[in-house]
């Protein structure tokens, strides 16, 4: 009996090895493109915030996919991801598997503007404000750039690039703590002018 016991747990290590081997090479042969935007539906509980208030919404956080020494990364802005040199959220560039990592994510997508002739320009003003290492904005002002959360940010890139995103979508809410006009993911994503590349 304890040999097959031994034999059960082998087995369940193997398989989950192998799963998370395959959750984080799976993603390395997508044809990206610089301007790519990439959203991912999170786990935690601000995660589940902004799908509660986000009503026709499916993803809860969104970076942009940027060039960087030949390799495409995603750059984004979120609360509780810290580096460990950093004692601020601010924002950050990290590979597309730590992006999509399974603690952080359930699902996630690729949209992509189908005249996609800002993409390049958004990109390059994303890699700028990563070295001005721009600060979360736990207040989630819009009118305020000195900090963003990663809506603002996507969508202030591509405002710099010449394109508006959101193609003037907002949404408003009448929270106790939170009201206020914002844009969420699905702001963006659900404009006819993207289309979707790749999702899981």
């Amino acid at each position: 009996m304890k040999s097959f016991y031994f034999v059960a747990v082998v087995f369940f290590v193997a398989m989950n090895a192998s799963c998370n081997r395959k959750w984080e090479n799976s993603f390395e042969n997508i044809a990206f493109e610089e301007g790519d935007l990439v959203f991912r539906k999170g786990l935690g509980v601000k995660s589940q915030a902004v799908l509660y208030s986000d009503a026709s919404g499916i993803y809860s956080h969104v970076g942009i996919v940027v060039l960087n020494d030949s390799v495409f990364r995603i750059v984004h802005i979120t609360p509780g991801e810290r580096d460990k040199k950093d004692t601020v959220d601010v924002i950050k560039m990290e590979s597309i598997s730590d992006f999509w990592r399974k603690d952080r994510a359930s699902h996630g997508a690729i949209y992509r503007l189908k005249d996609n002739v800002w993409g390049e320009k958004a990109a390059q003003q994303a890699l700028h404000l990563l070295q001005k290492r721009i600060p979360f904005d736990h207040d989630y002002q819009l009118e305020d750039t000195t900090k963003m959360y990663c809506t603002e940010l996507v969508y202030y890139v591509y405002a710099q690039a010449g394109k508006d995103i959101s193609f003037g979508k907002r949404s408003v809410l009448n929270a106790p703590v939170y009201a206020g006009v914002y844009i969420f993911p699905s702001d963006i994503y659900t404009n006819d002018d993207f289309s979707l590349v790749y999702n899981f």
